[in-house]
């Protein structure tokens, strides 16, 4: 718990960002969780996946900006991403988080930008979904969501299981049909307002299943534990639900044999697919969920890979 907390804590301080991208010797370690760091990179993996069966989530990696030409460019890339996916019919949408679209400068920059995004998506038939980013933007994340969604409806959100808040969140998406995806929750949150106790999480994350599966639109479960994965599908059974009314979304590099497994047993399975040069707080939090890598990341040598 102390390591995980610690990571995540890294993440958003960038002490380890110039060693981590300057040593060579760490890139076998940070490209197994991100495509690499262009569009092309992205791409070429999103082809191999879907040629698979995947359907795949392209996510442009950014947070936290304050920078308007930044907003712009990131809003210009994921548009161009777009067209790049109904130009090669990809089986896929786009993962965006509000801070990577101007959050921190206006709530009303971010609106229009997410509006725009939405509307590029629903021409072509595709998704944006928005990642909520923690507690702390919780509220502007999903009331932008529940704004925007009315106007442009190709919207889903991610929400997750180890905030306490979550129950009622869901809830309230259900009742305005808004397609929620299930996380754990890949952020350090404040103590008073999420569950930190491992168990604890699990077991909300299968009671909100439950809430999904019977009361939500095309509900999307990101999980690599293979007893959530089995009770998600027994939940789906119980309330008659077929595999085209619900999906489990992974993680790229991360236990890709389940991933394999999952889909060849007849299930939707959508893979994100990150990449870009601002990979560095996606990979502490990956480094976060799955430690091991850490260790491997100290022991590489010259050579190693």
């Amino acid at each position: 718990m102390l390591l995980r907390q610690t990571l995540l804590f890294l993440s958003r301080h960038r002490e380890l960002e110039d060693f981590l991208k300057n040593n060579p010797l760490t890139k076998n370690s940070w490209t197994r969780f991100i495509t690499g760091e262009t569009r092309e990179d992205a791409l070429k993996v999103a082809r191999d996946l879907c040629r698979k069966g995947f359907a795949v989530q392209l996510d442009y990696l950014g947070e936290a900006v304050s920078n308007l030409e930044e907003v712009t460019a990131s809003v210009e890339e994921y548009c161009d991403l777009l067209k790049l996916i109904e130009a090669e019919n990809l089986n896929g949408g786009i993962a965006v988080k509000l801070s990577h679209l101007g959050l921190e400068i206006s709530e009303d920059l971010a609106r229009e930008n997410l509006l725009h995004l939405a509307t590029c998506a629903g021409k072509i038939g595709r998704l944006v979904r928005v990642d909520m980013e923690g507690a702390k933007l919780a509220d502007r994340t999903l009331g932008l969501v529940r704004a925007v969604f009315p106007q442009s409806p190709h919207l889903a959100t991610i929400v997750p299981a180890c905030l306490e808040r979550s129950s009622d969140d869901i809830e309230g998406l259900n009742d305005q049909r808004i397609p929620v995806t299930l996380v754990k929750g890949p952020y350090l949150e404040p103590q008073k307002e999420a569950f930190h106790d491992r168990e604890d999480v699990i077991l909300y994350f299968m009671r909100l299943i439950e809430t999904l599966m019977r009361d939500g639109k095309h509900p999307a479960f990101a999980t690599h534990d293979e007893k959530l994965i089995e009770f998600a599908i027994d939940m789906a059974f119980i309330f008659g639900l077929d595999g085209h009314q619900y999906e489990f979304q992974m993680l790229y590099g991360v236990c890709p044999k389940l991933q394999e497994k999952t889909l060849k047993e007849g299930y939707q399975v959508r893979i994100s697919v990150p990449y870009g040069t601002n990979w560095y707080p996606y990979f502490m939090r990956r480094l976060a969920e799955y430690p091991t890598n850490l260790w491997r990341l100290m022991r590489e040598k010259p050579g190693d890979g």
